[in-house]
């Protein structure tokens, strides 16, 4: 085996988190649009920073998962897990102040995609905390792997 099985994982998570970061980010930018058009309310900062620390959280820790780095999967189980109570109780009059409104409508209008968006972070919180995603972090390989040329070399 030329590649670890168990970076599958971690790569998968790393990606879904910025692709889940790319979605705040949107709302983030709604609300900062929002707060610059329309008049000043106090949702629009709270949804600004909300969705901002999720971004961060979300990006960084999927660059720095992908970079090998413990910090990066702690950032996306967090984040995702934050994303994921923030979607399942932010409702009724909360819901203006975790996700961008634009006419009375959320930029997710769709059952599908706000389906799929739900299980993509799912997924990301999923896969950044199973074990081989740790083993991947870790550096560890199977028993009967073999290890990479760049493991072979001395000084690596």
């Amino acid at each position: 085996m030329g590649q670890n099985q168990s970076s599958r994982t971690a790569i998968g998570a790393a990606v879904l988190a910025i692709l889940c970061g790319m979605r705040y980010l949107s709302e983030a930018g709604t609300f900062v649009g929002q707060l610059a058009f329309l008049e000043p309310a106090p949702r629009y900062f709270v949804g600004m920073a909300w969705n901002g620390a999720l971004t961060a959280a979300l990006f960084v820790g999927g660059v720095l998962l992908l970079l090998r780095r413990t910090l990066g999967r702690t950032l996306v189980a967090v984040g995702s897990a934050l994303a994921l109570v923030a979607t399942l109780l932010a409702n009724g009059a909360a819901r203006p102040y975790f996700f961008a409104e634009v006419d009375g409508e959320t930029l997710v209008t769709g059952e599908v995609v706000a389906f799929m968006l739900f299980v993509m972070t799912f997924s990301a919180l999923v896969l950044s905390v199973i074990r081989p995603t740790s083993d991947w972090l870790e550096g560890r390989r199977r028993d009967d792997e073999e290890p990479s040329k760049q493991d072979r070399l001395p000084g690596w």
